[in-house]
């Protein structure tokens, strides 16, 4: 009578063999998601430029940090599997292992600590292997949790482009709704951790069923159910399972802010509130050079965020110089310029606005204004950075030191309190020094 749950040969082969494929997918995807963070931030950064909403870089902080737990996870991987070939190496040269019976002369203290140690080299290998497939699976796990968190997260929360169409009541409306779905997310959430201890109450297990039926749907709990419950009914310290996800999760987040923190195109996302000065580099200091606003200076990676000019210093007669336009500054612009903006006639359109964008910023050259400017719209070669460009006759400026500032049209009240969400104490949206050449 043949057994049904007896595993078939070829699977028992590939359990075997498994670290042949575990290294190669290591290392080839640790090298793949490197680039693609990268490219993430890049161009999570260049969409809330051009659509001024902020959930661009909250999604892209949960996807880097899904990103972050498999690259970790795979890393952690490769270090144990490295740990892992040494132990089989061990293994070969010494098959015998631990020869307890040569340290008997070790006083008492010492000899008791190597007699606790592993006492075979192959006990020794199959912990190894045991613990480097269990880090190679839990990164998937883990990787599928943080996009099911992200999914639901999306559905839940309003995007911030509804309160345009909604309304300031029916996007009030919208948080509330979306406040109390995350209560009962919440709810889910420590019945995950807990292991099941919501489920375990029968009193209370039929109320929480429609709610755990809901979040299973929304976090794609498909995903990963099943590794859920061979981790959950398989270790023998539960408490384990909790903290190594609640640790793993906090590591690859803190990896995320700090790739965010330390690359160009973005600085870090506080969660509660997010930091658009920060983000949108609207922060003008006439102490500071930043390389980022000259052309021959700025590194590879680095997005101009602002404003930039060809070079700190210049020999030509013009200076060449260029606008970044963020999207989420376009409500400082006047009631005329919002409407050219939905102008049906696409040249007319872009046309008028350019004429907004001209009077909108403003050139000063060492504290003098540069009238009668020529824009045109400009996409950044390197950076893909959108906005405009002007070419400014400096022929005439001594060879000494100068600056250049833009400065935002603004006048009202409302319009200099509004500045300071982007971490404006004035209207100076950009200050670059530079240096004229002797002709």
């Amino acid at each position: 009578m043949s057994n049904k749950n007896a595993k078939p040969k070829w699977l028992e082969h590939i359990q075997n063999n498994s670290w042949e494929p575990e290294l190669f997918i290591s290392g080839g995807i640790i090298f793949t998601l490197l680039q693609t963070t990268t490219f993430i931030q890049h161009q999570s950064f260049l969409l809330l430029q051009a659509n001024g909403y902020y959930e661009t870089v909250v999604i892209a902080n949960f996807l880097i940090a899904a990103l972050n737990a498999l690259i970790f996870g795979f890393g952690l991987h490769l270090v144990f599997r490295g740990f892992w070939v040494a132990a089989v190496c061990l293994s070969y040269v010494f098959p015998k292992g631990i020869q307890a019976d040569k340290v008997d002369h070790y006083a008492p203290p010492f000899k008791q600590k190597v007699r606790k140690v592993t006492d075979t080299s192959v006990d020794l290998v199959v912990w190894m292997e045991s613990a480097s497939s269990t880090i190679f699976f839990l990164s998937f796990f883990l990787f599928s949790l943080i996009m099911g968190v992200l999914l639901a997260l999306l559905i839940i929360i309003p995007h911030s482009s509804l309160r345009e169409t909604w309304g300031e009541t029916g996007f009030l409306l919208l948080k509330i709704g979306s406040g109390i779905m995350l209560l009962l997310g919440g709810v889910y959430l420590i019945d995950f951790l807990t292991l099941g201890l919501i489920k375990k109450q029968q009193k209370i297990a039929k109320i929480y069923y429609p709610i755990y039926w809901v979040f299973s749907i929304l976090s794609l709990s498909f995903l990963y159910r099943s590794a859920y419950y061979a981790l959950v009914t398989n270790i023998r310290r539960k408490w384990w399972f909790v903290v190594g996800v609640v640790v793993y999760m906090a590591v690859a987040f803190a990896i995320t802010q700090f790739s965010f923190a330390g690359s160009s195109p973005m600085p870090a996302l506080s969660f509660g509130k997010l930091n658009l000065k920060s983000y949108l580099g609207i922060q003008s200091n006439r102490y500071q050079f930043h390389t980022r606003q000259y052309e021959n200076m700025r590194k590879k990676n680095d997005m101009v965020q602002h404003v930039s000019i060809q070079s700190d210093i210049i020999g030509s007669k013009y200076l060449k110089l260029f606008i970044v336009h963020q999207k989420a500054i376009e409500r400082l612009m006047d009631v005329d310029c919002q409407q050219k903006k939905h102008h049906k006639a696409q040249a007319i359109r872009q046309r008028k606005m350019l004429h907004c964008y001209q009077n909108f910023y403003r050139i000063y050259i060492d504290n003098k204004r540069v009238p009668h400017l020529k824009w045109r719209y400009y996409q950044h070669p390197h950076t893909n950075e959108r906005g405009i460009i002007s070419l400014v006759p400096i022929d005439y400026l001594a060879s000494s030191e100068h600056t250049v500032e833009v400065k935002l049209n603004v006048s009202t009240k409302k319009e200099l309190e509004e500045l300071k969400r982007f971490g404006m104490k004035d209207d100076i949206y950009a200050y670059i020094p530079f240096w004229k050449e002797s002709k």
